[in-house]
C-alpha cells in the first residue's frame, strides 16, 4: 500500500493498495508531474517471486498535489 500525508505525517487519509499479497522492499520514484513508480517484490506464496513496477497516477494518491 502507498499512503501520503499532506500534513507532516500526522494524518494518511489517502492510500493505494498495489498488491494484497506478500510483498517485501520497495522504492518509489516520480516519474513526472503526474505519475509515480514503485518497484516492489511480491509472490503468490511469498515476497520474493517477481519483481514488479506499478505506475501510480498522483491524482488518484494526492489529488490536492496535482494542478
Amino acid at each position: 500500500t502507498v499512503r501520503v500525508s499532506a500534513d507532516g505525517g500526522a494524518t494518511w487519509p489517502n492510500a493505494i493498495e498495489l498488491y494484497a499479497g506478500p510483498s517485501a522492499y520497495s522504492d518509489l520514484v516520480y516519474l513526472n508531474e503526474t505519475t509515480a513508480a514503485c518497484v516492489y517484490e511480491r509472490g503468490a506464496q511469498g515476497a520474493y517471486e517477481e519483481i514488479v513496477m506499478t505506475r501510480i497516477p498522483l491524482d488518484r494518491l494526492a489529488p490536492e498535489a496535482v494542478q
